[in-house]
């Protein structure tokens, strides 16, 4: 057998250094190239229950074990297949769940286990493929699509046949669909159509009879008696002859028939509200204060409501309502991400095309795995009136939170005093020229003596600094009215402030010559498309990223540009981008041309990760090597489209912010840190049969890492990824050690940072 020794001197001075120092490194953290999900769930569109557990679908899908008072959360991570959850319903009768999303996708939950046919989401047809409602018939799944009905053979997992119901030439919308008797009722966007349910050739459409003329939205038969209903009216069918019997000023979202009595869910702008009708047919009672979409009772005290607006609802006798909704982020928008010592700050507010949206959902703060939000629902100080937040930093001296208002100004926040100070039409805060009513601040920056810097989109002047000593400065750039735009600032290693200019701009450059006070020694530069000019691949710019060599990173609407020089952007022969040439597999091009590069983070081995409307790539320092590209279809991404992208520095895990919610991933590498004092393992104790890779993390940067077996023998030699290094459990044989304890000896280049520590290992 091959023996890999380390020197004598090396392993004499770490049993030392070992014995020394005891280990403690019991972080026990996710594991490397995980996935978790940070979806918000206040926000729900159907309900189910199985047994003891509620089941509350919206763009994402969570269960409440009534019995457990626990949650489960559920995403393409532990068994979903996609997202946007339109109707949950169950077959008591075969155990099956079915789960349809908006792309008209499914899966079948079974046991715990989620199976997708997605027949239907890649049927090539045109129009749409919605599902409508799901209706179960002894073992057989019926659903009502705007194409037909299609009939699912759970136990085989097969479509059985689908009906195409049609008026001329045209398909018609299939709404609903029941039994009665014993003939198959749907409702359509035609009207509504009946057959005997044992007729073996319902597909052909000579079969089905015309009942009623008009469309209708659902069907449902209730003690020997048909019922059907267009968008705000119930009629009782008498043979042919529909019999009103139940009309709303509002729109009706869904009926649900529970043991005595049925639902109906109601809402729209001005009316929301759940109608409650007994067994003689009578309306005993109404639900209010809800944005109800879906109902399923519990029993004769309890039923359970999919709200809009504030998710999962219990409503005890009616009256009595209880929020039962995990902890989560507040919304699925992300607009930016921020770190704080180690809380993520999430910015919830929007823009589009830099018009407000008038968002209320503010900003989200994640500590130690729990969320707290911070708008007008949670009663944050002076936030009733705030709109659009896109930005949040944290004062490092007197802690106090920073939110910037794209419409209300600038937010002063402590938040453990839950006091507030609002910045705006202010001599330096100032309203955008032309709308007097605008404050738009997007942007904020704290440079090397805690100056705060934030940019004022539209403003006389675009670029603020409130000063350490609580003093202000602006700063102007001598553009016309429409180039005063300002959104994302970075900057550089002379302390240079660089600002992305939208709207087909490009990028503006302050160089204050660190005399903010004194504007006579300012230079401003504008860099555009061409030689000379800054040499961009576009003007339009979404996002600037400074790496761990001081140069800038800049995305565009076509690729990336690189400015390496970006402290002699003054001098007399200026800085232009380099327009890098890249081989990724037998294509070569420029760096992402082609693509939006709408975000990119530095990781701590100075890797890029570059965000777009196709997904998220991590690439090398030097962007020479594709290290990963993540999608929606070969990772748990919920959507190709990245709005932004925040890498923890001492963890690793990177936060990939979607258009469908926000999901991390545990990276390989971490910042560097200044000592080995830090050095943690996980998992510790490795288990047996573990697939991942073992971690070791708190390390300087570039450390050298060794691992050895309780002989002194080297099993494995490494360097760090930055601050962490990784080791996929086999030796240099590429066999996995025997199971045991093992030492990990780290240093730096020149050994001045030595540490040590053990784990055991389970083969």
């Amino acid at each position: 057998m091959l023996r890999i020794l380390m020197p004598r001197n090396f392993i004499l001075f770490f049993i030392v250094l070992f014995f020394a120092n005891p280990d403690n490194t019991s972080a026990q953290l996710t594991p490397i190239g995980s996935w978790q999900t940070h979806f918000s769930y206040n926000s729900v569109k159907t309900v189910e229950r199985i047994d003891q557990t509620i089941y509350a679908g919206g763009t994402h899908l969570y269960a409440y074990s009534i019995t457990q008072n626990e949650f489960t959360t559920y995403s393409k991570v532990n068994g979903l297949h996609d997202i946007n959850i339109t109707l949950l319903r169950y077959n008591p009768a075969t155990k099956y769940m079915v789960i349809a999303y908006e792309n008209s996708n499914i899966d079948l939950y079974y046991d715990g286990v989620f199976i997708n046919m997605s027949d239907i989401k890649n049927l090539n047809i045109t129009g749409s493929k919605r599902i409508n409602e799901i209706t179960f018939i002894d073992q057989l799944i019926y659903l009502s699509t705007d194409f037909g009905v299609v009939v699912i053979n759970p136990n085989k997992k097969e479509i059985k046949e689908t009906y195409t119901l049609q008026s001329g030439a045209q398909i018609l919308q299939v709404k609903d669909l029941t039994l009665y008797n014993d003939s198959l009722f749907v409702a359509t966007s035609g009207g509504m159509f009946a057959a005997k349910a044992d007729n073996p050739v319902l597909q052909n459409f000579a079969n089905w009879q015309l009942i009623y003329p008009k469309g209708l939205q659902f069907v449902f038969s209730k003690d020997n008696e048909l019922f059907a209903s267009t968008k705000d009216s119930i009629f009782r069918f008498v043979g042919s002859q529909a019999q009103l019997f139940y009309t709303t000023t509002s729109q009706i979202q869904r009926i649900k028939q529970g043991t005595h009595q049925f639902y109906v869910c109601e809402s729209d702008k001005d009316i929301r509200k759940v109608s409650v009708f007994n067994t003689s047919l009578g309306l005993v009672d109404s639900i209010k204060q809800i944005n109800p979409m879906d109902i399923v009772e519990y029993d004769n005290e309890y039923v359970w409501i999919a709200d809009l607006w504030e998710g999962l609802t219990r409503m005890r006798m009616l009256t009595e309502k209880q929020l039962i909704v995990p902890n989560s982020i507040f919304d699925n928008t992300v607009y930016n991400m921020s770190f704080y010592n180690d809380d993520l700050y999430v910015a919830a507010g929007a823009e589009q095309s830099w018009i407000y949206t008038y968002s209320a959902s503010g900003f989200s703060r994640y500590r130690n795995g729990t969320w707290n939000s911070f708008n007008r629902y949670r009663g944050t100080a002076a936030m009733d009136s705030i709109i659009d937040i896109l930005d949040v930093a944290v004062d490092p001296v007197t802690g106090h939170v920073f939110a910037a208002s794209f419409g209300s100004g600038l937010l002063e926040l402590d938040l453990e005093k839950n006091e507030a100070i609002v910045h705006k039409n202010t001599n330096y805060i100032q309203a955008a020229l032309g709308n007097p009513g605008a404050n738009l601040v997007v942007s904020f920056k704290f440079d090397k003596d805690q100056n705060l810097w934030m940019t004022n989109f539209g403003a006389p002047e675009q670029l603020v600094v409130k000063k350490r000593d609580g003093s202000w400065q602006k700063f102007g750039f001598n553009y016309t009215t429409s180039q005063r735009t300002a959104s994302q600032i970075e900057i550089d290693n002379a302390n240079q402030k660089w600002m992305v200019a939208p709207r087909g701009i490009g990028v503006y450059v302050l160089n204050d010559n660190n005399t903010l006070d004194n504007k006579n020694d300012d230079q401003t530069k504008k860099l555009t498309m061409g030689t000379g000019l800054g040499n961009l691949p576009n003007n339009e710019v979404y996002c600037i990223a400074k790496d761990k060599n001081g140069k800038l990173w800049v995305g565009t609407s076509d690729g990336i540009a690189i400015f390496n020089c970006p402290e002699s952007v003054f001098a007399p022969g200026g800085c232009d981008a380099e327009l890098k040439i890249v081989k990724y597999d037998l294509n070569a091009g420029l760096l992402f041309q082609r693509e939006a590069v709408k975000t990119i983070a530095v990781d701590g081995a100075n890797n890029k990760w570059i965000g777009t409307n196709n997904g998220v790539w991590l690439i090398s320092d030097d962007a020479e090597k594709i290290i990963h590209h993540f999608n929606k279809d070969n990772s748990p991404l919920p959507n190709n489209e990245i709005t932004k992208i925040a890498v923890h520095p001492k963890t690793g895990e990177v936060f990939i912010a979607t258009n469908s919610g926000l999901v991390s991933y545990r990276g390989e590498a971490t910042e560097g840190a200044e000592t080995n004092k830090e050095l943690s393992i996980f998992p510790n104790p490795v288990p047996s049969n573990y697939q991942g890779v073992v971690a070791f993390k708190g390390l300087v940067e570039n450390a050298d890492v060794r691992i050895t077996d309780v002989a002194g023998q080297l099993v494995y030699r490494t360097k760090a990824n930055g601050g962490q290094a990784t080791w996929d459990g086999k030796t240099y044989l590429g066999k996995k050690p025997s199971t045991g304890v093992y030492y990990v000896f780290v240093t730096n280049s020149d050994g001045s940072e030595a540490k040590s520590g053990k784990f055991i290992y389970n083969e």
